[in-house]
């Protein structure tokens, strides 16, 4: 337990990074959209912005970041690998949760308390992310983030474990199984029947079939990281 919140400590330490940075992004983004909003809003038309997905993909660059830049020190410290693995996780699920309550939070003022910020503005209330019910919503983005927390963590663990090598392999291997799967559904045209299924189901669906992709992405960079060079 004393390792965990060393790992835990040893991470909260970098609170600009994980707390502080992703929200100066986004904060910036809506500012601008703010800008574009205003003069849109002689029209009276609706404005709708996808900045939000910048805090997503910045939360697949801490995913990315973190392990280079922690997991030497902390081995360093005597940390065992499974204590730095779990307080990793630990880290990233209190930011993804705190995240996620504060996008619904600002979900709730956007469509409810301010029209739009007074410009009819849709940046944190988007037509179907946000439909359904407040848990829903609030599964959607915490699952979202801690998906891609770990897209990006897995990915810094191949390289921790195999290096450029592994790297390359994987991207050729993504990039063949990506090819292969394009040629299958062209050769038997399921297009359709894929957009159909797709069509049917809701956000809060789709962030339920991520859940299990994600643990496979905690199962396989935990087992890279077990056998890591510092």
């Amino acid at each position: 337990m004393n390792r965990l919140n060393a790992v835990l400590y040893m991470q909260w330490r970098g609170k600009v990074f994980w707390l502080l940075m992703p929200w100066i992004i986004l904060g910036s983004s809506f500012v601008v959209n703010i800008i574009v909003g205003l003069f849109m809003a002689e029209n009276n038309d609706k404005f709708y912005s996808g900045g939000i997905t910048s805090i997503f993909i910045y939360m697949l660059v801490i995913g990315i970041i973190t392990l280079t830049q922690s997991f030497p020190f902390a081995l360093g410290l005597s940390v065992r690998r499974t204590d730095y693995f779990l307080g990793t996780t630990l880290t990233a699920f209190i930011v993804s949760v705190l995240t996620a309550i504060i996008l619904s939070l600002l979900s709730y003022l956007e469509a409810d308390v301010t029209n739009g910020w007074g410009v009819h503005l849709h940046f944190f209330k988007l037509p179907y992310l946000n439909d359904g019910s407040l848990f829903q919503q609030l599964a959607i983005y915490l699952i979202g983030m801690f998906h891609i927390f770990f897209l990006g963590f897995v990915i810094a663990s191949l390289h921790r474990r195999h290096g450029k090598t592994g790297m390359t392999l994987g991207a050729i291997i993504a990039l063949v199984a990506g090819t292969v799967g394009t040629f299958l559904i062209n050769r038997y045209e399921l297009w359709d029947n894929i957009f159909n299924v797709l069509r049917e189901l809701t956000a809060f669906q789709i962030a339920i079939w991520l859940l299990p992709l994600t643990v496979c992405y905690m199962i396989i960079s935990f087992l890279f990281l077990r056998r890591a060079t510092v």
